[in-house]
């Protein structure tokens, strides 16, 4: 739960960001997790929480508290509740292609994603900003999502490691830049099954695969993509891409393999 207790009813002086935090209203998150995750639904339509969306934005603008805040921002995340739906259905089903930026093949290949708790790595982080990121290009503006995800058609599940690097918009402090590197899809495990079953579904499609199943790419020419976040304290990063949906991230600590 929050770790975070609520702001006193009458109106506060300004204070610094790391006070203001612990005032920040723990009933706006419960709200939202109330109609959501605590009902086991992660991803949901998006006009279904603007509402709690609007009344989080509202606070956190007040709070001083819907910027990138340096001493915040870098870290480990896990995914706790999404609203997007371009392309990639309530129940996370969505094309491979969707998946990998339409680079691996086949595009139209169904897979589930949201399979970290399946695949064994529950308590693994699903974002990583900073050093912990592993970009070799820039570790101190390092941004890597991992996302796991399972093939339909034969049940193996997969990892992909998006790398790329982060800015914050020199006009927007709201605003973070993300530069995607580029990626690698392999098989979460490595055992002879898994491994079979992975080739037998990309490996014909794919020739570049190397020997433990791994499909790497690297973009000629970098996507970029926008976070704008509502909220950035301690704990909690809520951000809206740029498509509009948001994505609320949890701060997590990084499990020892």
């Amino acid at each position: 739960m929050l770790r975070i207790t609520s702001l006193p009813a009458s109106t506060q002086p300004a204070q610094p960001p790391d006070v203001l935090s612990r005032w920040f209203p723990q009933a706006a998150l419960d709200a939202l997790f109330a109609d959501t995750i605590h009902q086991g639904r992660r991803r949901v339509l998006h006009a279904e929480v603007q509402h709690h969306i609007d009344r989080i934005s509202d606070l956190s603008q007040r709070l001083g508290l819907s910027r990138v805040h340096p001493d915040w921002n870098d870290g480990a995340f896990s995914g706790r509740l999404t609203t997007l739906t371009n392309g990639i259905a309530i129940d996370n089903v969505c094309s491979l292609g969707r998946l990998s930026f339409n680079k691996v093949q086949p595009v139209d290949m169904l897979v589930e994603t949201d399979q970290a708790t399946a695949a064994g790595f529950a308590e693994d982080p699903d974002q990583y900003k900073g050093p912990l990121a592993n970009v070799e290009e820039d570790p101190a503006h390092g941004y890597s999502v991992v996302t796991y995800f399972k093939i339909l058609s034969n049940g193996v599940t997969g990892r992909m490691v998006v790398q790329a690097l982060y800015e914050v918009d020199p006009e927007d402090p709201a605003k973070l830049i993300v530069t995607f590197a580029g990626f690698r899809l392999e098989p979460a495990h490595g055992d002879e099954k898994s491994l079979a079953l992975w080739r037998e579904a990309l490996a014909e499609h794919n020739p570049g695969m190397d020997d433990r199943g791994g499909i790497d790419f690297k973009f000629e020419k970098r996507a970029k993509g926008t976070l704008m976040y509502i909220l950035m304290d301690p704990e909690w990063h809520l951000a809206l891409g740029g498509s509009g949906a948001l994505t609320a991230m949890q701060r997590t600590t990084v499990r020892p393999h």
